[in-house]
């Protein structure tokens, strides 16, 4: 029980839409690239089977990072508010991790809300030191990890 499982990409919109972009139009919460075969998906369920963490894991470079093989950046990562600070996040991470390297990724990037930073960074990712905007989603900086 509630454990990661690759998901399909419309089974992300939910959360990405609620708890990440809330009140904001939910065409921005479709990612050009959630439905290309080199990006994945995953999420943990409910007893009901509903989604309720998500994270979307596609192929993408970062100009910080140009001496990267392989990348994958991290979108959407979101707990539905009841299951927040349960280590939900931290499974999808872990679960990703593996899968990433399955793919010979030597990269995972994202950009992530500097309220999350302390999460991200207990999971060993590091963080860029400039604070940008991401309108609609507030202050951001650059999080990474080399695997």
């Amino acid at each position: 029980m509630l454990d990661p499982e690759f998901i399909n990409s419309q089974e992300t919109i939910d959360l990405r839409h609620r708890i990440l972009r809330p009140g904001q139009d939910i065409s921005i919460c479709y990612y050009t690239e959630d439905n290309l075969s080199s990006t994945f998906h995953l999420g943990i369920r409910d007893d009901h089977g509903r989604v309720i963490s998500n994270g979307t894991f596609m192929a993408q470079g970062h100009l910080l990072f140009s001496n990267a093989r392989h990348p994958y950046r991290l979108r959407g990562m979101a707990t539905d508010h009841a299951y927040q600070k349960q280590g939900l996040g931290q499974r999808i991470l872990k679960k990703a991790l593996s899968e990433l390297q399955k793919r010979n990724c030597d990269l995972l990037w994202f950009n992530a809300r500097t309220s999350a930073e302390k999460f991200y960074a207990k999971l060993g990712f590091i963080s860029s030191p400039e604070v940008f905007e991401i309108s609609g989603a507030g202050p951001h900086k650059v999080m990474y990890k080399w695997l």
